[in-house]
């Protein structure tokens, strides 16, 4: 039968791939010692035995040459097997062994731990992201040595795990202000999303400076290995006595987001121009600060089915509406007309402005 090949990860010029078959293993064992064997409870005449090292309350798993799992037990304790070759498999990651007859082997592992001040999970796995195990962060793992991939968050850097080690790899925390329940965005270098969490909720990230966006404003956070990053939103809110949106543009007429009148929108600090029926007023965005801006409305007032139309002082078309339906416009002077006619209106803030269309 044409022997099985079994994975382990091994370095590859600086990199990392997946080939390791038990033909190839060395003479010399890199994770395991045999020894004689010391008295061991239920172990039969021609058997060996098998123990696995490390520090966590992880399992061991034995499975023969096909892959069948044929036993396991806790890190530290022992196991008789009959001689022949296994694979064992901590954390999902193998390593292949032969045991011989009265003959202790004792393989260890390296212990990785990624620390954070959340309470989220990080993630191990090979070059070509074959999850091997995950974890909270600020929880130990236990590995046979060699190089693994970790990820946060869609974060990731390599570590290389080594025998009866500790590996520690520290994550840093951000938060993103603001007084809305809206959400903040983290994205890479190409603009590609990591993650994304709730204003005043953290996030835990591998070191490095990740844009991170609220409402299409964009700011770049730094994060340090077992630092908190904080950043600080500002909101914008627009009061008016109707159901109309409110929309919001950066300085170049952009669209940033839209919402309802008299509820509020969360932006990172910078200059904005607020729209509502085609008139604007400009404001800034300052850390911490709620921006208000206050509309009035307008109605025209009158029997029948016709509509009213709301012009600037120059003759340009800002909106429309049906009598008795009232507009936010921002305070202002307005020209009002219906059909032929015309008439000046004054939109005050806060207040409704009522013309009968008959008078």
């Amino acid at each position: 039968m044409k022997p099985q090949t079994f994975l382990r990860i091994l370095p590859l010029l600086g990199s990392f791939a997946l080939f390791f078959s038990c033909a190839e293993k060395p003479a010399s064992d890199p994770c395991c010692t045999f020894t004689d064997l010391p008295p061991i409870a239920n172990l039969e005449d021609g058997q060996g035995a098998l123990q696995v090292e490390g520090s966590t309350s992880a399992y061991f798993y034995v499975m023969d040459e096909g892959g069948k799992q044929i036993g396991y037990q806790s890190l530290n304790q022992t196991i008789p097997l009959d001689p022949g070759k296994y694979q064992i498999k901590v954390n999902n990651a193998l390593y292949p062994l032969e045991v011989r007859a009265g003959r202790l082997a004792k393989c260890s592992t390296g212990t990785l731990m990624v620390t954070g001040n959340t309470t989220e999970y990080f993630y191990v796995m090979d070059s070509a992201d074959h999850q091997f195990g995950y974890e909270s962060l600020g929880r130990a793992m236990s590995f046979f040595p060699g190089p693994y991939k970790i990820k946060v968050n869609n974060t990731e850097t390599v570590v290389d795990i080594k025998l009866k080690e500790l590996t520690q790899l520290r994550t840093g925390t951000l938060i993103v202000h603001g007084n809305t329940a809206e959400y903040y965005y983290v994205l890479d270098e190409s603009n590609e999303q990591l993650n994304y969490n709730m204003l005043e909720k953290p996030l835990a990230f591998l070191p490095g400076t990740y844009p991170v966006k609220v409402n299409k404003t964009t700011m770049n956070a730094e994060i340090l290995p077992g630092k908190l990053t904080e950043l600080v939103t500002g909101s914008v809110s627009v009061k008016g006595l109707t159901e109309e949106y409110y929309y919001v543009t950066d300085t170049l007429g952009n669209a940033l987001n839209y919402q309802a009148l008299n509820k509020s929108l969360a932006f990172f600090p910078g200059a904005v121009q607020i729209k509502i029926n085609n008139t604007i007023m400009k404001g800034v965005v300052s850390p911490g600060q709620t921006t208000e801006f206050v509309t009035g409305s307008l109605m025209l007032t009158g029997g029948g089915t016709e509509y009213y139309y709301v012009l600037d002082n120059d003759g340009n078309s800002l909106n429309y509406n049906s009598l008795n339906k009232s507009l936010s416009f921002f305070p202002s002077e307005y020209v009002v007309k219906i059909g032929a006619s015309t008439r000046r209106a004054t939109v005050n803030p806060g207040q409704l402005t009522s013309i009968n269309a008959f008078k």
